[in-house]
């Protein structure tokens, strides 16, 4: 109820600055999109306030405004007029700093447990990084980052230092652990900075990241601006388990209908 009550006060606020401002309606952007239609609805795309998405048989489009998630499916014409399946407090949970370990332990895993069943595990924030994609990194200042692996039966060694050289610090991941706290004692976490995981015994099959830094106060609480926000950074591993996360709540909410 509490997310609710946020959500339904940021709509409100929304609305109240419309009428000054008609160009900050809310909108609602495209977070993943699969089928013969995604050429015309690619992810990150942004749609006004009364669009319509005309989909296929096949297509699959998640959208996401200010209410949450929504998970179109099929042939027919979907209006984007916020009637939407709402995330139900997901936002804040996934949103929220990172400032101790217990942050992402305590549910460092929604779904398997395993990397090798079909549905991968989704960890329980959105500020990870995913040391087998790297790519850009939003990081709240004065919140934890931490180390993600998708594939979580085996153990693991991995290598992670800067990109341009340095020492490099050695990290043991055990069976079916998927989440690990960046080594901020042994190696300070720098905005700007780029860093390089290479896995023991991989050669030089490098994967490189980077750190960008985001205000505290600018991490919005609603599903698309923080949708917009991860992607106009660059930061599109990120989207994409948001995606994924809300499209999983989305599920999970009409399987208990």
């Amino acid at each position: 109820m509490r997310g609710a009550s946020r959500l339904i006060a940021g709509l409100a606020l929304a609305l109240g600055a419309a009428a000054l401002a008609p160009a900050a309606l809310a909108q609602a952007i495209v977070v993943r999109s699969t089928g013969p239609s995604a050429a015309n609805y690619p992810k990150g795309m942004k749609l006004a306030a009364g669009a319509s998405i005309m989909l296929q048989a096949g297509d699959v489009v998640t959208v996401l405004d200010k209410a949450g998630s929504r998970v179109l499916r099929g042939v027919g014409s979907f209006a984007m007029d916020s009637r939407v399946l709402r995330d139900r407090g997901i936002i804040p949970l996934l949103s929220r700093s990172l400032s101790s370990p217990q942050a992402i332990r305590a549910g460092a895993v929604r779904g398997a447990s395993s990397g090798d069943t079909a549905v991968s595990p989704i960890p329980s924030s959105i500020w990870i990084s995913d040391i087998d994609r790297g790519g850009k990194v939003c990081v709240p200042q004065g919140s934890d980052l931490y180390l993600w692996r998708a594939k979580n039966g085996a153990r693991r060694f991995t290598w992670l230092g800067e990109a341009d050289g340095g020492g490099t610090v050695r990290l043991a991941w055990p069976p079916r652990t998927s989440a690990i706290a960046w080594p901020v004692a042994t190696l300070p976490l720098i905005a700007g900075r780029s860093y390089r995981t290479n896995d023991e015994g991989a050669g030089d099959d490098f994967v490189d990241l980077e750190i960008v830094s985001l205000a505290p106060d600018a991490i919005p609480q609603d599903a698309d601006a923080l949708a917009a926000l991860l992607y106009d950074r660059g930061c599109e591993v990120q989207f994409e388990l948001l995606a994924t996360a809300l499209e999983r709540n989305s599920d999970d909410a009409a399987d208990g209908q």
